[in-house]
């Protein structure tokens, strides 16, 4: 919270209960339902950070301003899903090449098909969604959305993979619980 904001008492949400998190929202005023404003350390992006998530900080990586490697995870109880999302930023020549950073996502992702491009006048985005099957009998499955959005005016890119998981599913082997 860069000094800014610091109420007496933090929100009751994940993201600023925890100490690490907390650092990087803007303000304990919600911009949607359910998310805050989170701000990069590198000063590069901002995004929508999950109220009921939180960054990893064994897995937090910062070079400088041009680099940031974050993974961030929650859950949704009230729906039985976890959410995995890993988040990269570079600010490096290297994001020019789109081939090789769609490349690079796509084998990260076990995806072999085309990305839809949206453009807008700021910036490129590329997106794609699989679905990767890690059972012999297809009972297990993880779902991944993921993209590319480069800048338009400069080198700044962020690359982003969300993959939810049913956590009913996984606890329960397939089978309803028996307690909720």
């Amino acid at each position: 919270m860069d000094g800014k904001e610091q109420p007496r008492k933090w929100p009751n949400t994940v993201a600023f209960q925890d100490e690490f998190t907390r650092k990087f929202l803007v303000s304990t005023k919600e911009v949607k339902d359910g998310y805050y404003l989170f701000k990069s350390k590198t000063g590069g992006y901002t995004m929508w950070f999950p109220k009921d998530a939180k960054i990893d900080h064994m897995f937090y990586e910062r070079h400088k301003k041009y680099y940031e490697s974050i993974h961030l995870g929650g859950g949704r109880e009230d729906e039985h899903i976890d959410d995995y999302v890993r988040v990269t930023y570079e600010d490096a020549k290297i994001t020019e090449n789109i081939d090789v950073n769609l490349e690079l996502l796509s084998t990260y992702v076990h995806y072999e098909g085309k990305y839809k491009k949206f453009n807008s006048s700021d910036n490129a985005i590329y997106f794609g969604k699989n679905k990767q099957t890690l059972s012999s009998k297809g009972s297990d499955e993880i779902y991944y959305f993921f993209g590319y959005i480069k800048s338009n005016h400069s080198h700044q890119a962020v690359r982003f993979i969300y993959a939810p998981e049913s956590v009913t599913k996984h606890l329960y082997n397939g089978r309803k619980p028996l307690i909720r």
